[in-house]
């Protein structure tokens, strides 16, 4: 019974209700109000490029698409900083200024849908946000009409991540090897807790 309350708890019946509500947390209206970051446009960065991994409009695992705010190069030292606190291993590979726009910030909700063990995200929808969400910032910086194709992704589970609820995503890029970009990226909480953390290289090309 205990189970099924906290479930009924965090659930939201309808799309309508999760932007409704996204649109009311701090970190959403901080990322609005800041001036070193700016909302992306999803459908447009994928429209630039040939193929891009993503799951974004899959309702069956989103529900509804993340909202993502591209940090401006200008912003790199704020950012790090906030970084820094966390003293994870990805944190040990910083923004790198060779990309107009390094970072990304995304809010986005997990479905109810994508569970593993009840309540909890399964690994392998918590691994798709993660390649979905580099994959989405490689394409932003990538050559118009350029292929993204994720070669390597290290995951590393720290707490569980419970469905019907809003993350934080952190990823950026912290080099770029000819045609290989290498991010890495970091899952929180809105109460700012790790919960996941990885590092990866994509391939992008023409």
């Amino acid at each position: 019974m205990l189970c099924k309350q906290a479930f009924n708890l965090v659930h939201r019946s309808t799309v309508s209700d999760i932007i409704g509500e996204r649109l009311t947390l701090p970190a959403v209206e901080a990322l609005r109000n800041s001036s070193a970051c700016s909302m992306v446009d999803i459908q447009a960065v994928l429209g630039h490029v040939k193929s891009c991994d993503n799951h974004f409009g899959y309702a069956e695992i989103s529900k509804v698409s993340p909202l993502v705010f591209g940090w401006n190069g200008n912003a790199i030292e704020s950012f790090i900083r906030q970084l820094d606190k966390a003293k994870l291993p990805a944190t040990q590979q910083m923004p790198s200024s060779q990309f107009a726009t390094p970072m990304i910030t995304a809010i986005d909700y997990v479905n109810e849908n994508v569970n593993g063990h009840p309540s909890l995200i399964h690994g392998g929808m918590t691994t798709i946000i993660a390649n979905s969400t580099t994959s989405l910032l490689a394409a932003i910086n990538a050559p118009r009409d350029a292929q993204v194709v994720l070669q390597t992704l290290n995951m590393d589970y720290r707490k569980p991540i419970r469905t019907g609820s809003f993350i934080k995503i952190h990823a950026w890029l912290y080099q770029k090897q000819e045609s290989k970009y290498k991010a890495a990226l970091q899952i929180y909480s809105l109460n700012d807790a790790i919960l996941v953390e990885a590092t990866s290289e994509l391939v992008v090309s023409q």
